[in-house]
């Protein structure tokens, strides 16, 4: 046996290590518990999720995750507890020259509720309507396991139960879980008296003429019970101009849509309009009036129809909104607002001495304007331009936009603004979407040719120089133009940019970019898709893009 013991110990050398990786996971382990056994020295205790106190012994040591390196071998009893969670309680053996790591999977500490909801035995008979219960508690929604019994798993603590039923009254009813009890709870519901009640319009005033749901208002209004109704729509004169039948109310949330039209589907004249929903509630009872109808409630609001309140998607990529390289000078309605985001390939190499050929990125883009007031819109960008085989870079750009006169204001057809941005666009002198580094004043100039034509002029002044900081004392001049058409669900336009750097010792524009789009925005969404392409020009060089854009305007 002699000559065989360096194979018995050399084998040994090497089971030993997987002897400890492989200990088999003891009675106090649950699915998620991990117990593993590797040369080092103490006990490490983790916990899903961390934060829970480790007793040892019954000595608080710390909170997971924890690791106690001088623990001296034996065997100890350990206690895992967080608020919350059922408590975790096991013994474990250390033995000298190895780590025992523990992971726990803490489970919530619950406790049980049937939950009966049934009709009040003191109401009336309510065998003829319908109670399907809603159950929340605390503002998070439960299922319910039949229609008037629920079983609820519920952490401890503290719990408010409400429970919902349309043309029922709500009820509600606090009380505390224990962990691992059961309690029976029994709520009775009362009939709701027919009420209406949180009447609000989507848009106070609007314009018929605009697309889809944005030459619409909406009357919004909650209901207590099931019942019918109408919505009439009166002129000044008190005289009818539209009256449409509501759907019958099934639930709390109603609405009812009015697109400025009267009863002959022709757009009604400018002016304040009357709108005014009357219900009747259904009588639920099994009585012989079962099925009737009785008057219930009135809601009145007032809309006003603006035919100059124009909502129009725009190109906004270098937070001045317009067409792709030309602003224009109109904006959206006070309370109006347009996100964007849009992706380009193809050619469109960022406008720098390290930017590369063709297919060298694939930028992309996202835009943001808001109106607050009637004449002054907000708005910011952020152009990414990401490379193959390059670092990603970045423009990031805001400003305002203030109108002074709105095209057909007046009965001229001119429109006019000045606006100011701060971009910043690292080395990246512009990007593709026309974003340039610095402080750019700019004043657009519009001239409506008929009904949906206009033609644009745009001449800015822009304060740059190296990496993006207005570091120039003497600005630049841009000057853009292009020409813009508008329908009632499409518009599209042309627009060229030329930039010039009379310091530069050269009149000639060193870069010219130009870009044509369309935007389509189908009824009734508010979305806007948009397709978008262009060429540059720059010391004789020459490059095409395209790209695909959606957004939505409200």
């Amino acid at each position: 046996m002699g000559r065989f013991f360096p194979l018995w110990f050399l084998a040994g050398c090497l089971l030993f290590p997987l002897a400890l990786g492989a200990q088999s996971s003891p009675s106090w382990a649950i699915p998620g518990d991990k117990i593993e056994e590797t040369e080092g020295r103490g006990l490490v205790v983790r916990s899903n999720p961390t934060g829970a106190k480790v007793f040892i012994d019954g000595i608080e040591r710390g909170r997971t995750p924890l690791h106690l390196e001088n623990l001296r071998a034996g065997s100890y009893f350990v206690r895992v507890e967080k608020e919350g969670y059922s408590e975790r309680r096991f013994r474990v053996s250390v033995r000298s020259g190895s780590v025992v790591d523990v992971s726990l999977e803490l489970q919530l500490a619950i406790g049980r509720v049937l939950l009966k909801v049934q009709p009040d035995p003191a109401g009336p008979n309510q065998a003829s309507f319908p109670l399907t219960p809603k159950i929340s508690v605390d503002g998070q929604s439960y299922s319910s396991n039949g229609p008037q019994v629920s079983a609820l798993e519920l952490p401890v603590g503290f719990r408010t139960i409400l429970v919902r039923a349309f043309g029922w009254e709500d009820v509600s009813t606090t009380l505390y879980i224990e962990e691992n009890s059961f309690r029976e709870l029994e709520l009775n519901l009362k009939p709701a008296p027919f009420k209406l009640s949180a009447a609000g319009l989507s848009r106070p005033r609007f314009n018929p003429s605009n697309a889809g749901s944005l030459g619409t208002t909406a009357f919004t209004f909650e209901v207590s019970a099931p019942g019918k109704g109408t919505l009439t729509v009166l002129n000044r004169g008190g005289e009818i101009v539209f009256v449409r039948s509501l759907e019958p109310f099934e639930t709390w949330s109603q609405s009812a849509v009015w697109d400025g039209r009267d009863r002959q589907g022709e757009i009604v004249p400018d002016g304040v309009y009357a709108l005014i929903v009357e219900a009747f509630s259904i009588l639920r009872d099994d009585s012989p009036a079962s099925g009737s109808f009785q008057a219930a409630e009135r809601l009145v609001l007032a809309v006003e129809l603006d035919s100059s309140r124009v909502i129009q998607p725009l190109t906004l990529f270098s937070a001045k909104s317009g067409l792709l390289y030309a602003p224009l000078p109109s904006l959206l309605p006070p309370g109006s607002f347009q996100v964007e985001g849009s992706l380009l390939a193809g050619s469109p190499a960022e406008l720098s001495p390290e930017s590369g050929g063709p297919w060298t990125s694939l930028p992309f883009a996202a835009a943001f304007r808001f109106s607050p007031l009637k004449r002054l819109e907000l708005s910011a960008a952020l152009n990414v331009l990401p490379h193959f085989e390059a670092d990603t870079g970045a423009g990031v750009g805001g400003g305002g936009k203030w109108v002074f006169h709105h095209a057909g204001e007046g009965g001229l057809p001119l429109g006019a603004a000045a606006g100011a941005i701060f971009s910043w666009t690292g080395k990246t002198a512009l990007t593709p979407f026309g974003m340039a580094s610095g402080i750019e004043l700019f004043f657009p100039f519009s001239l409506d040719l008929g009904r949906f034509f206009s033609v644009v002029l745009t001449p800015a002044a822009l304060w740059t120089g190296d990496e993006g900081f207005p570091w120039e004392p003497a600005p630049r001049l841009l000057v853009s133009g292009g020409l813009a058409a508008r329908m009632t669900y499409v518009t599209a336009g042309l627009s060229v940019r030329c930039e010039y750097n009379f310091s530069g010792g050269s009149p000639l524009p060193p870069f010219i970019i130009a870009g044509g789009e369309v935007k389509i925005f189908p009824p009734p969404s508010s979305f806007v898709f948009s397709l978008m392409g262009g060429v540059w020009i720059r010391d004789g060089d020459i490059g095409g893009f395209g790209g695909l854009g959606i957004g939505m305007i409200y």
